[in-house]
């Protein structure tokens, strides 16, 4: 299934890069987080795509698996104190989901926008 000739690759690296998933021309983000109402570019109403929880899961998950498993798998828990480990830990995890989060987003909005998952109003 392609929306209007764009195949799911195009419009999930459009969002990532935070640009229109139909378009790729205009921003999709108005802030750090907010979605615009419709591309100013082509009209594409992008309010109507629900990305309210699953974009922060999905960051939660991968940023889980990409500071804990490495933690555990390169002993960082069994060979430095506690005391340094944890704040470290969470601080990275802070900053990296800070980063990602916006991305994730864009990229959910883009599979949203693929699939034609609209909010029911």
């Amino acid at each position: 299934m392609a929306r209007e000739g764009v195949s799911l690759t195009t419009a999930l690296g459009r969002g990532m890069r935070r640009k229109c998933p139909c378009c790729g021309k205009a921003s999709a983000f108005r802030g750090y987080l907010k979605i615009v109402d419709a591309c100013p570019a082509c009209e594409t109403p992008l309010s109507l795509y629900p990305c309210d929880d699953g974009p922060a899961y999905v960051t939660m998950l991968l940023v889980g698996h990409l500071v804990i498993a490495p933690a555990f798998l390169l002993h960082i828990f069994y060979t430095y104190p506690l005391e340094v480990v944890l704040p470290t830990m969470v601080m990275s995890m802070a900053v990296l989901t800070l980063v990602l989060l916006p991305f994730v987003k864009g990229a959910f909005l883009s599979l949203l926008w693929y699939l034609n998952l609209k909010a029911v109003r």
